[in-house]
């Protein structure tokens, strides 16, 4: 019943990824145009089969798939999958390891051994932070402030995994230009989203003032303290200065947790290490592995200078758990207990490209995201709202009258509706823009040629 045609069926569905990753370079990016059934059949009682299954799904919605995986895909910021992640990818259901703990398996070890090398790549020190792999950077910023809460009560002598949220001191966030994932997390984790203090930015960027973010601690002396600070905004890539924000947070108590999903890597490059200056001093880090990483959905890092306090938030020991093992029981670090061995991608990758392999792709995306922007400074049609500090470019047609966001609007559909490119709409300053996230390994210059003629034709066809 289940295995009269696999072998026929996984030929079949590696021909079909290999054709679509092919079809990378010219295909439609996204078809804007595209609208999911609003119907679902039922189960059926007999089934199909492996192989007509397969068939069936991609016959019937094969063309509905975003190219996010491709080149110029630069919504979000959404690297693809490079080969040795794809191929680590493959193997990882056949294998089908349970990485709770380090029982049985290997794959525990690769998990801390890629733990271990990212710290390297990120010159970090191993000796000092602890991590656990999760979904994402939601995930990862959802655990490190769950240590943070319970090194918050503890410092006022209250135990938060034990006895709960409501008996509590009062934990105040504050932040300058938070991710939406913050906010999830403090609604999750009890804190509460309107214990949101939002700093003020610096003028004309998505920074934190760090005055105000002095002012703002200064003026809540009977809560405990959680400073979240960006190395990377979604906006316009800025970032905290960090080595500021460290001083603030050891003079006023205060836990500091740096949401790094991809402006992480920058310490890995000369050119751009001072942006994130100051990382090694955070009390937590939650970084992006299907960003920048090149890594298949799902994968996000979390690391803590306090792991056992994020242990004490999501302990789950059972007599079945053996508790004499050398590695850590990751299922103690994080939500999951169920794990997908998601390490493996990661381990082939960095042993595949090593530092010098992962400088490259990142250094490609910032030159790219520098060309762009040099490109729309020289142009007429279009302006740029915000310094290009690494990978993101946040600009907009150039337009005088009042209707500028309307036409905006209607220009960004002219342009993802091309199928050659495909970018996310933002409002930065309270102007309606665009934002282009470079963060794909196969990014390069002839798809710079590809984004300013698509740019200029879409301009031109809204202006004739």
């Amino acid at each position: 019943m289940f295995a009269d045609n696999s072998l026929d069926a996984e030929r079949r569905a590696l021909e079909i990824g290999r054709s679509f990753l092919r079809g990378n370079a010219d295909g439609a990016v996204v078809d804007v145009g595209h609208a999911c059934p609003s119907t679902f059949p039922a189960l059926p009682e007999a089934g199909v089969g492996e192989l007509e299954a397969l068939e069936t799904y991609w016959s019937s919605h094969g063309g509905q798939h975003s190219r996010s995986s491709g080149p110029r895909y630069f919504g979000f910021v959404t690297g693809g999958v490079t080969p040795a992640a794809l191929t680590a990818d493959i193997l990882v259901p056949y294998l089908d390891q349970n990485v709770a703990t380090e029982r049985h398996s290997i794959a525990a070890y690769i998990e801390e051994l890629a733990l271990a090398q990212v710290l390297d790549l990120l010159a970090l020190p191993r000796d000092e932070l602890s991590g656990v792999l999760v979904t994402g950077t939601s995930a990862a910023n959802l655990a490190c402030l769950a240590g943070a809460r319970q090194w918050c009560g503890q410092q006022a002598g209250y135990d938060i995994a034990e006895d709960g949220i409501a008996g509590a001191p009062r934990i105040t966030v504050f932040a300058g230009t938070p991710h939406t994932s913050i906010h999830k997390a403090m609604s999750t984790l009890g804190l509460g989203r309107r214990n949101l203090c939002e700093v003020p930015s610096l003028p004309g960027r998505e920074a934190v003032d760090t005055a105000a973010l002095a002012e703002a601690l200064a003026s809540r002396p009977g809560t405990q303290k959680i400073v979240v600070a960006s190395a990377g905004t979604v906006n316009t890539g800025d970032f905290d200065a960090l080595p500021e924000v460290a001083d603030l947070c050891e003079r006023h108590g205060a836990w500091l947790h740096v949401d790094g999903a991809f402006g992480a890597f920058a310490r890995s490059l000369p050119e751009y290490a001072h942006l994130a200056a100051g990382m090694e001093r955070a009390d937590s880090l939650s970084v992006d592995g299907h960003k920048w990483l090149n890594l298949p959905y799902d994968c996000g890092l979390a690391f803590s200078r306090h792991m056992d306090r994020q242990e004490m938030s999501f302990s789950a020991d059972a007599p079945y758990v053996p508790k004499d093992g050398t590695l850590p029981a990751f299922m103690n670090r994080a939500v999951e207990q169920s794990r997908r061995y998601r390490a493996l991608p990661l381990y082939l990758s960095l042993q595949a490209y090593g530092r010098a392999g992962f400088r490259r792709i990142f250094e490609d995306n910032c030159r790219f995201a520098r060309r762009l922007s040099d490109w729309i400074d020289a142009s007429q049609d279009f302006e740029r709202l915000a310094e290009t500090r690494l990978n993101i470019v946040c600009f907009r047609g150039s337009y005088e009258d009042e209707t500028v966001d309307a036409r905006n609007r209607d220009l960004l559909q002219r342009i993802n509706g091309s199928g050659r490119l495909f970018m996310t709409p933002t409002t930065y300053k309270g102007r309606f823009c665009f934002r282009l996230a470079a963060s794909n390994w196969q990014t390069g210059d002839g798809d710079l040629n590809i984004v300013t003629d698509t740019l200029t034709q879409a301009f031109g066809s809204q202006t004739a």
